[in-house]
């Protein structure tokens, strides 16, 4: 019960806070609560397995036990006393069981708490009045705002190397190469093709999707989290076919560009390492540069 009071305590401290909270604050509350999911949700998870193993055995003994009169005295005085165990222990279990579901209860409020920060985070970074800095806070952050399978996922993926090839994600022709300079002005951190109306986009390499979405400025937005901490953003987009938490194949189709009487639609890539961006063309195949 003390642990569950800590939970409810950390409930009330993290409980959604005034608009006019910071960038940082917000970041900095919705990772104390995905630290606290993860923690609660291993802990809830390995007390389950232990409470289910041994509901288990009970369970089938109590349907099928040893018949006394057909076995040895000794066998016989090994299940009385088994029977009696299991009556005197199943208060145990029934409060265990109990304290269980409040957990799962405390579990669910936490998991409630990280969807409306996470909400909240991605709303703050849209307001970002600078359009570069929308998209850095958003690719930083993609991990932050997952879901908590999605994020032990990522994390298994840390371990593996970054992609050492990309595919083009899109069928056209290279407009801005990195370094350059893009349609709005901002200095770009990739590459932006120019693809026809409707154009399919693809993913450049295996990964999973950490983020998909609009972002103000940026139009439809794909996140793919590769191994090594690699992120490849994908921007520009008029719709997207991919969910968060999704694990897509390389030429996997994420989404479209949009069709709606652009004349010539542009598809932004940038890929991320822990270091930095880098440029993709160093990636790319020789026919896809």
């Amino acid at each position: 019960m003390r642990r569950l009071a800590v939970l409810a305590l950390l409930a009330v401290s993290l409980a959604p806070a005034a608009h006019g909270q910071s960038l940082a604050a917000r970041r900095e509350r919705l990772a104390a609560l995905t630290r606290q999911e993860d923690a609660l949700a291993a802990r809830l998870g390995a007390d389950r397995n232990a409470l289910a193993r041994l509901m288990t055995a009970l369970v089938l003994f109590s349907r099928d036990p040893p018949p006394p009169l057909l076995v040895s005295p000794a066998d016989a005085k090994e299940a009385v006393r088994a029977m009696i165990l299991a009556k005197a222990i199943a208060p145990q279990l029934e409060a265990r069981a109990r304290q269980l579901g409040a957990e799962a209860a405390a579990l669910r409020e936490v998991r409630r708490q990280a969807a409306q920060q996470s909400g909240d985070l991605f709303a703050a970074e849209s307001a970002i009045e600078d359009r570069q800095g929308r998209l850095d806070a958003v690719a930083a952050d993609a991990t932050l705002m997952a879901p908590q399978a999605l994020r032990s996922e990522e994390a298994r993926l840390d371990a593996e190397p970054p992609p050492s090839r990309l595919l083009a994600p899109a069928a056209g022709a290279l407009a801005v190469r990195y370094g350059g300079r893009l349609a709005n002005g901002l200095a770009a951190q990739g590459l932006a093709y120019r693809t026809g109306s409707g154009a399919e986009v693809r993913a450049p390499a295996a990964g999973l999707v950490a983020y998909a979405g609009p972002l103000t400025g940026w139009g439809q937005v794909v996140i793919l989290r590769a191994g090594g901490g690699c992120h490849m953003v994908l921007s520009g987009l008029g719709k997207v076919t991919v969910n968060v938490g999704q694990s897509v194949a390389a030429a996997t189709p994420v989404g479209v560009m949009p069709s709606d009487g652009q004349t010539s639609p542009e598809l932004y890539l940038e890929v991320r390492l822990p270091a930095g961006p880098v440029d993709p063309a160093r990636l790319l195949g020789r026919g896809e540069r």
